[in-house]
């Protein structure tokens, strides 16, 4: 290896490593007083990573407010939500003697109205929807590709974000169970044994039961052989695993001292199967 790619390996895991300082925003008392908690069924199945370190089951998936959290870690918080008090509250700015002086909203500015505008249109929809347009808009909260923007109407003040002050009842209830349905989904997919990876800095990965099996058949003896996250990547993709992205396979390489429990649960894994194939044969 050469000193200029020494010096990009390293150069690679610092920025990686602080990928994970961000952290999700907490959830506010406002969010949980509004919509609830919804505590699920804890998970035998499944696996989880959360800024590659490993979480062994079992899984509970709980819904708190607008954030769900896997065995009381956040992973997701696919809603933002702000406070009544914080989002009233007049905005102040230094003036000339380096006092605070109360900054209107009219004063921020056409970009600040224009994407303001666009964030009520997202959330409400447009006012000639009626009762259409709170259903449509949390919808969209929830799509992996945000609605194209519309040009903005000409508005003095900025709208709050959603609040139950400015939501109705009926599109509270709408978000409720769009975050519940949210919960519920990744409760299933680990009950059948899927594979996610969180992370604050980058995308989620999931991947099936095949893919889990195939990935802790190898990823125990790269994790401890590797020498980067780059080596780490190709010993994976060696062994057939091709669904990690060099991201995912940073964070995994600033936990590689997992690699023994991660050994525990592939011996696990195969005992199950081996199981499996036993009370098969017995039933023919």
């Amino acid at each position: 290896m050469t000193q200029m790619t020494r010096r990009f390996v390293v150069g690679a895991v610092a920025l990686a490593a602080c990928a994970g300082l961000a952290a999700l925003p907490e959830v506010s008392e406002e969010a949980v007083a509004a919509l609830g908690v919804t505590t699920g069924t804890p998970q035998m199945n499944g696996f989880v990573f959360v800024d590659g370190k490993y979480l062994p089951p079992p899984y509970t998936v709980t819904r708190r407010g607008n954030g769900i959290f896997i065995n009381r870690i956040q992973v997701v918080q696919p809603v933002p939500w702000v406070g009544a008090a914080a989002a009233d509250a007049p905005k102040k700015a230094l003036d000339e003697d380096g006092d605070f002086e109360v900054v209107e909203e009219e004063e921020e500015g056409e970009a600040a109205e224009a994407e303001a505008a666009g964030q009520e249109e997202l959330l409400f929809g447009d006012a000639d929807d009626g009762a259409k347009g709170g259903a449509h808009a949390i919808d969209a909260l929830f799509d992996d590709v945000a609605a194209p923007k519309k040009k903005a109407p000409e508005r003095k003040a900025a709208p709050p974000q959603p609040t139950a002050e400015v939501m109705s009842k009926q599109q509270v209830q709408e978000l409720k169970g769009k975050l519940d349905a949210l919960r519920k989904s990744y409760e299933v997919a680990l009950g059948r044994g899927e594979v996610y990876f969180f992370a604050q800095q980058h995308s989620r990965v999931n991947g099936t039961y095949g893919s889990a099996k195939t990935l802790f058949g190898v990823l125990p003896a790269a994790l401890r052989a590797a020498q980067s996250p780059q080596d780490l990547m190709a010993r994976l993709q060696q062994g057939g695993v091709y669904f990690l992205d060099a991201q995912t396979c940073a964070d995994l390489y600033k936990n590689r001292t997992s690699f023994m429990q991660l050994d525990e649960r592939r011996k696990q894994i195969e005992a199950d199967e081996a199981a499996k194939r036993a009370a098969a044969g017995r039933l023919r």
